[in-house]
C-alpha cells in the first residue's frame, strides 16, 4: 500500500480504472465460459434428443411403409379376384377360399389384427379376428355393420389401387374399448365387381403395440418420449393415465390445454422439425404425417392430419448442467481474476521505481539537450565548410576550364598575330617601294605575302572563335537546370576539346565510343561535369607518373531503355578496401597533392540525387584493353527520345 500511496492522483485512477476494467473482463469472460460450457450441456441433450427422434421415425416409416406394402399385395391376391372365362364357383366354396385366403395371409404378419370385406353398404361379409397370433374366421351371424364409420365413408371415396390409412386409435369392438389397449390404423382397399368377387371394400386392422413397446424401451431419464395426434391428446406418455384421452371423452388431457404456450410454438411452426425452451426443459419435435400412405389427397386433404414426435428433458437435467457451467465459470474466472490483480499489483510497485528513474531520466534528458545544441552549431559548422568546400571544388573545376581554354587559344591566337604582324610588315614595304617607284614584280609580290598572311589569320581565329563558341555553351549548359534534349556525344566532344591542353601533354589517351542513336532528356551541363570529374579522377589516380595509358568513354544503350555511360581506365585499379568508401565525403588517398575528397563525392550526388540515375564501381575487370576499373552511370527509364537527323 505504501507504493501505492506514493502514486500521484493521475496514477492512482490509472490503477483504479484498470483494476475495474480487469473486473469487467474477467466477469465477461466468465460469462462466455458459462454460455459456451451450459451451450455443450445443451447440445449434448440435442444431440441425444435429436437421435432418439432419427429412431423412432424411422420406426414409424418402416412400418407405414410395411404396411402400405402388405395391403397392397393382400388386394391383390387371386382368391379374391373373379374369374369370368372359368367355370363359375359356388357362392359357399368363394367363401371358403377368401377366409382361408384371409387366415393365411394373416398368419404371415404379427401385427395384423383383423381383415375384413365389406360391401357397398358397409356390411360385413368377410372377416378373421387374429388373437394371440391364432386366426379365427367369423361366422356370418357374427358380422357387423360398419356403415356409420369413418373409415368406411373415406375409404369407399378412394380409387383402386390408391389406399386409404386411418389415424391410429384404439381397437373397438361391439362400441366397446378392447382392453388391454390395442394401438391400431386401418387401411382400406377398394374393390370393384369388375376384378373381385365382391364390390366393397377391403379393410386390415394392424396392431401397433409392438411399435408402441418398441418406442416406449427408447426412453431414459435424459429423454422422455410422447407421441400426440394432431390435436394434442397423448397416444404414448410416461404417464399412461394421459394417454388416449380423446378416445374416453377426456377432452382436457391434451398438451394443447396443459402446455398452450407449448403446443402453439410446435404448431405454428412452418418446419416439421425444431427445438424450444419451456419451463426449464428442452422439447424437441417431428411433426409426422402417417397419411403419407395416401397417394390420392385431393377427396381427403382434410382429413390429413399428422402425428407429432415429442422429447423432452427432465428439468433437473437442466439445472445440473447450470450448476456445472456456473461452477466451471466461477473457477475460471477466480483464476483469471487473481491473475490480472497480480498483474496490476506488479504495476503498482514498478510505477514507484519508474517514477524515480523518469527523474534521473529528465535531468539526463536536459543534459543532453545542451550537448545537442552544441553539436547541432558543430554539424551546421560542418554543412558551411563542406558547402565551400563544394563550391570550391566547383571553381577549381572551373578554373581548369578557362586555363585549358586560354592555353588552347594562345596557340591559334599567337598565330593569328604574326600573320597580321608579317602583312602589316609587308603593307609598309609596299608603301617603301610606291614612294621609291613601284614595279609590277614588288606589287604582285607584296599583295601574294598580304594574302597568304590573312588567310593564315583567318584560320587561326576562326580556331579561336570555335573554342569560345564550345565554352560559352558549356557555361550556358552547367548553370541550366531545366531537362533538355541534349545529344550526348556532342556535350563530351565539347568537354574534350576544352581538356586538350592537358590532355595533348600526357602520355594518357581518351578514347571514345558512341552507339547510341538517341537524344537524352537531361540535364547536359551535369552530364559534363560528371565526365570531367570522372576523367580528371584518372588522369591524377589511376596511373603512376609517365605511365602509358587509356582512358574509354562510352556510350550505349542499355536495358529497359535506359543509357549506359561508363568511363574506364587500364591503370592501377582500386582496391578492395577503399571501394566501400569511395564515394564518401572528404575520402581522398592523396590530400597530400592537394586533392579534398569531393571529386566522386559531387559525382555520386550529381548521378543519384539530380539526374536520378545510378552508378557503381567496377575493378579488375579485364577484357581486351584489360580494364582495372570502371564507372557505371545508367540514366533513368524513358529518358530518351529518337533523334531525327
Amino acid at each position: 500500500m505504501n507504493s501505492l500511496n506514493s502514486l500521484p492522483v493521475g496514477s492512482k485512477k490509472s490503477v483504479l480504472i484498470k483494476s475495474l476494467f480487469s473486473l469487467f473482463i474477467t466477469l465477461f469472460v466468465g460469462w462466455l465460459i458459462y454460455e459456451q460450457v451450459y451451450q455443450e450441456k445443451i447440445n449434448t441433450i440435442k444431440t441425444k434428443q435429436d437421435e432418439k427422434l432419427v429412431l423412432i421415425s424411422s420406426d414409424f416409416s418402416r412400418e407405414l411403409s410395411s404396411i402400405k406394402k402388405l395391403t397392397l399385395i393382400l388386394a391383390q391376391g387371386p382368391a379374391l379376384k373373379s374369374d369370368k372365362q372359368g367355370k363359375p364357383l359356388q357362392q359357399e366354396q368363394i367363401r371358403d377360399e377368401v377366409n382361408n385366403y384371409f387366415l393365411n395371409f394373416a398368419a404371415i404378419s404379427n401385427n395384423i389384427s383383423q381383415i375384413r370385406w365389406l360391401d357397398t353398404q358397409g356390411q360385413e361379409q368377410y372377416r378373421i379376428n387374429v388373437v394371440n397370433g391364432a386366426g379365427k374366421i367369423v361366422a356370418p351371424d357374427g358380422l357387423q355393420n360398419k356403415q356409420n364409420r369413418y373409415y368406411f365413408q373415406k375409404g369407399m371415396q378412394i380409387s383402386a389401387p390408391d389406399i386409404f390409412a386411418t389415424e391410429i386409435d384404439l381397437n373397438i369392438e361391439r362400441n366397446k374399448i378392447i382392453k388391454p389397449h390395442q394401438p391400431t390404423i386401418r387401411v382400406t382397399y377398394r374393390t370393384s365387381e369388375e376384378n373381385y368377387f365382391l364390390d366393397g371394400l377391403l379393410v386390415v386392422n394392424f396392431n401397433l403395440d409392438y411399435l408402441f413397446n418398441q418406442i416406449k424401451s427408447y426412453s431414459q431419464e435424459s429423454t422422455h418420449i410422447s407421441i400426440l395426434n394432431h390435436d394434442g391428446f397423448w397416444l404414448l406418455n410416461k404417464d399412461s393415465g394421459l394417454e388416449w384421452g380423446f378416445m374416453y371423452g377426456k377432452n382436457e388431457q391434451t398438451l394443447a390445454i396443459q402446455e398452450p404456450r407449448l403446443w402453439q410454438q410446435i404448431i405454428d411452426g412452418k418446419v416439421e422439425y425444431g427445438s424450444h425452451f419451456f419451463n426449464n426443459s428442452l422439447y424437441t419435435y417431428r411433426r409426422f404425417s402417417i397419411f403419407s400412405l395416401r397417394e390420392n389427397t385431393e377427396k381427403i386433404s382434410n382429413t390429413d392430419k399428422e402425428l407429432i414426435i415429442l422429447i423432452s428433458s427432465p428439468d433437473e437435467l437442466l439445472l445440473s448442467a447450470q450448476k456445472v457451467a456456473l461452477k466451471l465459470a466461477l473457477l475460471c474466472s477466480s483464476v483469471l481474476c487473481l491473475v490480472s490483480f497480480g498483474f496490476i499489483y506488479r504495476e503498482y510497485r514498478f510505477q514507484n521505481q519508474l517514477l524515480t528513474l523518469s527523474h534521473k531520466l529528465h535531468i539526463e534528458k536536459v543534459e543532453l539537450g545542451i550537448v545537442n545544441r552544441e553539436l547541432d552549431e558543430t554539424i551546421k559548422q560542418q554543412q558551411k565548410l563542406q558547402e565551400g568546400l563544394i563550391e570550391a571544388q566547383k571553381l577549381s573545376s572551373l578554373g581548369l576550364l578557362v586555363a585549358g581554354v586560354a592555353h588552347e587559344m594562345n596557340t591559334p591566337i599567337g598565330g593569328a598575330v604574326i600573320s597580321v604582324s608579317n602583312a602589316d610588315m609587308a603593307l609598309n614595304k609596299l608603301n617603301e617601294a610606291m614612294k621609291q617607284g613601284l614595279t609590277k614584280s614588288t606589287l604582285e609580290d607584296t599583295t601574294t605575302r598580304i594574302g597568304e598572311n590573312l588567310a593564315l589569320a583567318k584560320v587561326n581565329l576562326n580556331k579561336t572563335a570555335l573554342l569560345v563558341k564550345s565554352f560559352k555553351k558549356m557555361a550556358i549548359d552547367r548553370h541550366n537546370d531545366e531537362f533538355i534534349a541534349c545529344d550526348i556525344e556532342k556535350i563530351i566532344q565539347e568537354l574534350l576539346l576544352t581538356l586538350n591542353s592537358r590532355l595533348k601533354s600526357s602520355p594518357i589517351k581518351v578514347k571514345t565510343i558512341f552507339s547510341l542513336n538517341k537524344q537524352v532528356v537531361s540535364l547536359p551541363g551535369i552530364i559534363s561535369q560528371v565526365v570531367e570529374n570522372l576523367v580528371i579522377n584518372a588522369l591524377n589516380h589511376a596511373f603512376d607518373e609517365k605511365q602509358e595509358g587509356v582512358i574509354e568513354i562510352k556510350v550505349e544503350q542499355a536495358t529497359n531503355n535506359r543509357v549506359r555511360l561508363s568511363v574506364s581506365d587500364n591503370g592501377k585499379g582500386i582496391n578492395a578496401e577503399i571501394k566501400a568508401d569511395i564515394f564518401e565525403p572528404f575520402y581522398t588517398t592523396a590530400r597530400g597533392k592537394g586533392n579534398t575528397g569531393l571529386g566522386l563525392y559531387m559525382v555520386y550526388q550529381w548521378v543519384t540525387q539530380v539526374l536520378k540515375g545510378e552508378i557503381s564501381l567496377q575493378s579488375d575487370l579485364g577484357g581486351n584493353e584489360d580494364y582495372k576499373t570502371q564507372f557505371v552511370i545508367l540514366l533513368p527509364e524513358l529518358a530518351t527520345k529518337t533523334h531525327y537527323n
